[in-house]
């Protein structure tokens, strides 16, 4: 069974360049552009994207500061559970932070990657 499943994923495989090969890109050259619905939609686009991104910004230093704080009284309790579950908090919601600030970069640089930037 093993040997029938590799043999038509190398066919299936195979085939692949050559179909690429006989098919025209019917999508040679179009790229996506918000201009098109014009600059009311694209301000209100970029406003709203904006504004989520700044909100998912805030959430993510609210959790900092509870996280933080929960840590910082667990600490000085000396609950060494408690301390361990508010920096691991912490530290998850510090990496979130960072991944929501870098979003633009990541973002741009998947777009570059695939080519459409």
């Amino acid at each position: 069974m093993i040997t029938t499943l590799a043999m038509k994923a190398e066919l299936a495989l195979g085939t692949i360049p050559v179909l690429a090969e006989k098919v025209d890109n019917p999508l040679k050259g179009v790229s996506p552009n918000l201009e098109v619905f014009g600059v009311k939609f694209t301000n209100a686009i970029s406003l709203i994207l904006g504004g989520a991104w700044a909100l998912a910004l805030v959430v993510a230093v609210f959790f900092m500061i509870k996280n933080g704080a929960s840590w910082a009284a667990a600490r000085q309790r000396g609950m060494s559970d408690d301390m361990e579950d508010g920096a691991t908090g912490l530290k998850r919601s510090a990496l979130a932070f960072a991944l929501i600030a870098a979003l633009g970069v990541i973002v741009g640089a998947i777009l570059n990657l695939i080519g459409m930037l």
